[in-house]
């Protein structure tokens, strides 16, 4: 369905009917909200019995950890099945405003883009971004598993073994792939074990400390303490050391010097998909690397004027060289880093009600990341509220700080927090009017843009205060929009490593350190990912001057903040079709 049917819908719903027909139709109105609420539900319920991120946002039981087999993902795909089908027999003409955004979601999600079985073989989980993510969350589970009573201490046990299991599901389908002779590229390798050795040596804390244990009898702590060791030895550290072994020498030896999705049989197809998942929308390759370059020339443009104004004559990378030495933006301790972060949350704060009329209730704040997730981070992640960290969360790379310039830490903690994904998530959590489906609905494009957006009202807020701040804004935007060239062009059009971070070095300001992980999280982790950002900034901006344009005195930030964020996230055809209706409800 496209954004215009959408906003016709949206708009003015089902035409006036005679009344004879009426209670028919009042009662074919009720079977399909009931039906649309029943697909919505089924969807939500099979999220929270296969991922344990959702059992954990919720505060629900973990049944289990990361699966790797192939058998979620042929469930998964019966499953869609079933919901499409069932989907396409509700008449959304029938349904509420509200009702028909969930139908547009749905829509959405059942059109092809989950994954399936091409997917799975050609994507890979032993990489610096992904195992962090899910064997990293893991840890953290653990570490904040109560250990109060006996209860507490079986359960525990038996997280620990889930968690051997999850090890063994993701060694089972390293095998496999190795099987059909796909192989992750060789640059990834040095960083994929740098990764195992150290989610290696943190899963030896999940031995629990004695402190963890004083609440416990003294033969409910022997028992938990001779099971977790007895997993620990007898299938975590063996499965971890068959994972290295799986890595080894045999395997770099056939992995393959391309990188990239593409360069595997069918990995165009997937790629494409990909696109559609991310940003929500149809777009190919070509599209998003002619959009990318373009975009590129025009940050080039402004971060050139500012080098001007400082009296710099030498190249965007001499410039960059320049400040990232700078003592004035270089940290020496964590604690300094999230002082940096903190000046700027102050600095927005007072002018958040000039934006905003509902702001979240659940507090914030920033958090470095576990040393295990840090040497393939390049710099970190948001983490909504969870009951059992009821904050919001921007967990930060505290490593290397003599070689993390804080020039862009302006930036960065406005798309992390303020008023960025922890105004847009922790408010969809809240509104408690939406569905669960809704309230936990994801959505690339919308979330990485509206973190974009969010972090570009710094601008006009006055909050970039000097040449440096803005140049700092300029920096990420830079760093965001080279994604759609780098992404493209090792996905799809056989770019090597070696182009992608040269073209990296000669436009952007990024660390060699932050190319190096960069470029490996494009073309090896999670490729398709890093092109919501910049595509879902673009398309926000895009509606935001539309609705100026259109309406003009009439336009109030705060209302058109309120119809992006109020009802959740949406895929951008969703979202436009809300703009469409609520500029047409304010004009004469």
């Amino acid at each position: 369905m496209n954004a215009k049917i959408l906003a016709m819908l949206l708009a003015a719903g089902a035409a006036a009917a005679p009344a004879s027909a009426q209670p028919q139709q009042t009662a074919q109105a009720q079977t399909d909200s009931a039906a649309l609420h029943a697909i919505e539900s089924a969807v939500q319920q099979a999220l929270l019995e296969t991922e344990f991120t959702a059992q954990f946002r919720a505060g629900k039981r973990i049944t289990h950890f990361a699966d790797y087999s192939l058998a979620p993902v042929r469930e998964q795909a019966a499953q869609q099945a079933r919901w499409k089908d069932a989907l396409a027999k509700i008449d959304p003409a029938r349904l509420s405003e509200d009702e028909r955004r969930s139908y547009g979601i749905l829509q959405f999600e059942l059109s092809g883009i989950a994954r399936d079985e091409a997917e799975y073989w050609l994507t890979f989980d032993l990489t610096s971004y992904q195992s962090p993510m899910a064997i990293g969350t893991a840890h953290q589970i653990m570490a904040a598993h109560a250990l109060a009573t006996p209860a507490d201490a079986a359960e525990y046990i038996r997280l620990v073994e889930a968690y051997a299991t999850m090890l063994g599901t993701l060694g089972a389908k390293l095998e496999a792939q190795t099987a059909r002779g796909i192989y992750m590229p060789k640059a990834a390798l040095p960083v994929a074990r740098k990764t195992l050795t150290s989610l290696a040596d943190a899963a030896a804390a999940l031995r629990p400390a004695d402190a963890r244990l004083s609440g416990l009898d003294a033969a409910t702590r022997g028992k938990l303490l001779a099971a977790v060791d007895a997993t620990l030895d007898g299938k975590i550290r063996p499965a971890y050391a068959r994972l290295g072994a799986l890595v080894g020498a045999d395997y770099e030896a056939k992995a393959p010097e391309a990188v990239g999705i593409g360069q595997y049989p069918g990995g165009k197809t997937v790629y494409q998909k990909l696109i559609h998942r991310y940003t929500t929308m149809e777009m190919t390759p070509e599209q998003l690397h002619q959009q990318g370059l373009a975009a590129v020339a025009d940050v080039s443009a402004r971060m050139q004027a500012i080098r001007t104004q400082l009296g710099f004559t030498g190249t965007s990378r001499a410039f960059y060289d320049k400040i990232s030495t700078d003592p004035r933006f270089l940290a020496k301790t964590p604690a300094d880093v999230e002082a940096t972060y903190d000046r700027y949350i102050k600095a927005i704060e007072p002018k958040v009600a000039d934006y905003f009329r509902v702001v979240p209730k659940a507090p914030y704040g920033a958090k470095r990341l576990p040393a295990a997730s840090e040497a393939g981070q390049t710099f970190g992640y948001y983490s909504p509220p969870t009951p059992a960290e009821p904050r919001g969360i921007y967990y930060y790379n505290g490593s290397n700080l003599e070689k993390r310039s804080l020039i862009n830490a302006g930036t960065l903690i406005y798309h992390e927090l303020v008023p960025g994904h922890h105004f847009q998530i922790a408010l969809q959590q809240e509104n408690k009017a939406l569905s669960p489906f809704r309230q936990n609905y994801y959505a690339g494009a919308f979330n990485e843009g509206w973190g974009e957006y969010a972090a570009s009202l710094g601008i006009p807020l006055g909050l970039y205060d000097t040449p440096e701040a803005l140049y700092g804004r300029y920096v990420n935007e830079m760093f965001l929009t080279i994604r759609l060239v780098v992404d493209t062009g090792m996905n799809h059009f056989g770019w090597s490593l070696e182009k992608a971070r040269a073209y990296m070095r000669e436009v952007s300001s990024l660390s060699d350190m932050e190319i190096d992980s960069e470029s490996l999280r494009y073309s090896t982790s999670i490729p398709g990912q890093a092109l919501s950002y910049r595509t879902g900034y673009d398309k926000m901006w895009s509606l935001r001057r539309h609705a100026e344009e259109r309406l003009g005195a009439a336009f109030d930030v705060r209302d058109f903040h309120d119809v992006v964020l109020l009802p959740g996230t949406r895929p951008m055809p969703v979202l436009e079709a809300d703009i469409n209706a609520y500029i047409a409800s304010k004009r004469p």
